[in-house]
């Protein structure tokens, strides 16, 4: 009798506990250390941005709106992320006809006028080319300020 009760409450224990360790971890992988460098802090320069907007119009626009990469869609699918990855998945998968046919300084460059765009801002240094680099920088979007 308790190896059958055993048997019956072990799968549901089981899950109840695992959705609940993966919900536990992926929430654990959001934080953001307070000594990392975020995009808060101005990791790309305003000259950088304006060439990555040429590039974005040039090349992006035909396929993406503008909607796709800013505000609450892009707080949902970069917030916390390293700059890293934003760099990466553009760099991997763009353009569509042939990915990874840009110079890296254009990807960085596309980067940081996306980084612009969602009103991080500006600072002395530009993005990082550099996959070292890049992933020392944290993706950090802040809220809009509620006006009341």
């Amino acid at each position: 009798m308790r190896l059958r009760r055993f048997l019956i409450v072990l799968p549901v224990v089981t899950a109840i506990s695992v959705p609940a360790l993966v919900l536990a971890q992926d929430s654990t992988a959001k934080a953001v250390p307070s000594s990392a460098l975020t995009t808060l802090t101005g990791v790309y320069t305003d000259q950088q941005a304006s060439r990555g907007e040429s590039i974005y119009r040039n090349m992006c626009l035909a396929c993406h709106d503008d909607s796709d990469h800013t505000g609450a869609v892009f707080k949902q699918n970069w917030d916390t992320r390293t700059a890293f990855d934003l760099f990466e998945i553009i760099r991997t998968t763009m353009p569509n006809d042939d990915p990874g046919r840009l110079p890296r300084e254009d990807y960085s460059s596309i980067v940081a006028y996306l980084f612009k765009v969602n009103k991080m801002p500006s600072g002395k240094k530009p993005l990082p080319t550099d996959s070292t680099g890049l992933k020392q920088i944290v993706i950090a979007v802040s809220d809009p300020v509620k006006q009341r």
